[in-house]
């Protein structure tokens, strides 16, 4: 083992678990009961996994998929492994996962993992650091330790606090590590953990010198952090959609293909390949995966050798760029070519059930386009009236949009309201309501 490895395996050895202890216990274990969706309808489909995953997508769409009269969602968000666990012993029936299977748990190959929308892996940090924009080698060296000080990067004199989440294999870590180094399981120098993503950014919002892995869906509407664009490109569902935000997220159901309850399934999936939960998705910032035309045109290997390509094009040595890591481990492993071979039976399901989609629409008359769907949505409201017990992180979450946008459009300088105070949703008229909260008297 080279001094490199050894290094890193040093560091992973001296994390600090961060646990429930000194923040608030009983919120936690609430999150982690079985939430009973109030809509129950048809069977019911049992899904647990990581928080990313079920809280992020599972929960946007349940109530929709009740409404079909097909099978409704019991979700229970705890951790990856846990979920992929119990999908394969039968406890629950879908595994929500933030990544594949891995090949050195041979037994997840017994899960067919579908892919279902695209998320976004997002670098967060403090919103009083100055760092806007980190390279793609920068964080490979972040995360290897040899990038220790944020005035390496831009920012000041400190320290990078880097922090992330003690779940083993979580999907989140797994997936950006696969991308970044070519193995979900690499060892990074991360010394600072948390029990689930919910705490981690809790801690990141207070801390000034935290560094720490999200996703758009999670990271969008928190107080106290930002989103550190990659390679001056900044997350968003626009940047997901044209592939040119270069650290995209997978999000899997995984179910065992002789359950019980696998017409529900089937049906679930359909629902997901469909209009309506891809207008819901949508508006969470989610991408549905039918629909994600660039980013499935190229595989997974073909988007880690392109990471590697414009890393080694900064100065990384050719033989640390993560393809050859993903090379070297397919070549080794029946299990690992197995295990892609089901993500791509997984993924041709997904699009024939969305060619099957567009040719219902046409035989109908309906434009099947993913544009033409959005173009006959509703329109957003344009403006929101302030009442007593509003925050712009409320405000924000309800009608979709970012905090930062909510005061870019209004010309806010901080997150005072006050009721009866008027704001522009879209950037509609954005300069116009910003400079009418100027002129007037209301708090901005």
């Amino acid at each position: 083992m080279s001094a490199r490895s050894l290094s890193l395996l040093a560091a992973a050895c001296s994390l600090v678990f961060i646990l429930a202890a000194n923040a608030a216990p009983a919120k936690h274990t609430t999150r982690h009961h079985a939430a009973r969706h109030a809509k129950t309808s048809g069977p019911a489909l049992i899904v647990r996994g990581d928080q990313v995953s079920t809280e992020g997508l599972v929960n946007a769409v349940a109530a929709a998929f009740a409404d079909t009269g097909d099978g409704h969602l019991e979700v229970t968000p705890f951790n990856t492994v846990d979920g992929i666990d119990q999908a394969l012993s039968g406890s629950v029936d879908v595994a929500a996962s933030a990544r594949p299977a891995y090949f050195k748990r041979p037994q997840e190959s017994g899960l067919t993992f579908a892919p279902v929308a695209w998320d976004a892996l997002v670098l967060i940090t403090n919103t009083a650091n100055p760092v806007n924009n980190l390279t793609l080698r920068q964080v490979h060296d972040i995360y290897y330790g040899k990038i220790t000080n944020w005035s390496e990067v831009g920012g000041v004199d400190h320290k990078i606090d880097l922090e992330g989440v003690a779940s083993p294999l979580d999907g989140v870590q797994f997936s950006f590590r696969r991308l970044m180094f070519g193995n979900g399981d690499n060892p990074v120098a991360v010394p600072r953990l948390f029990i689930n993503i919910d705490s981690l950014q809790s801690d990141v919002a207070l801390a000034p010198h935290a560094l720490a892995l999200s996703t758009l869906v999670h990271a969008r509407h928190e107080k106290g952090i930002k989103i550190i664009p990659i390679e001056g490109v900044v997350p968003s569902l626009a940047t997901l959609e044209n592939a040119t935000y270069p650290l995209p997220l997978t999000i899997y159901l995984a179910y065992k293909a002789d359950s019980p309850k696998l017409a529900t399934i089937q049906k679930l999936l359909t629902f997901l390949g469909g209009d309506p939960a891809g207008q819901i998705l949508r508006s969470h910032d989610l991408l549905p995966y039918a629909q994600a035309v660039v980013l499935n045109a190229k595989s997974e290997k073909d988007r880690i050798n392109l990471l590697g390509a414009k890393m080694v094009a900064e100065g990384l040595p050719p033989e640390y760029a993560p393809g050859a890591e993903f090379e070297r481990l397919a070549s080794q492993s029946s299990d690992f070519a197995h295990a892609i071979r089901l993500q791509q039976a997984a993924a041709d399901q997904v699009a024939k059930a969305n060619q099957q989609r567009i040719a219902l629409a046409q035989a109908a008359g309906v434009d099947p386009s993913p544009q033409a769907t959005t173009a006959s949505a509703p329109a957003p409201v344009a403006d929101y009236t302030v009442v007593s017990g509003d925050t712009l992180s409320k405000i924000a979450k309800e009608n979709s949009v970012s905090v930062a946008d909510l005061r870019k459009w209004n010309g806010l300088h901080g997150d005072m309201l006050k009721v009866g105070q008027v704001l522009k949703l879209s950037s509609s008229n954005a300069t116009a309501g910003g400079a009418a909260c100027k002129a007037s008297a209301t708090t901005c």
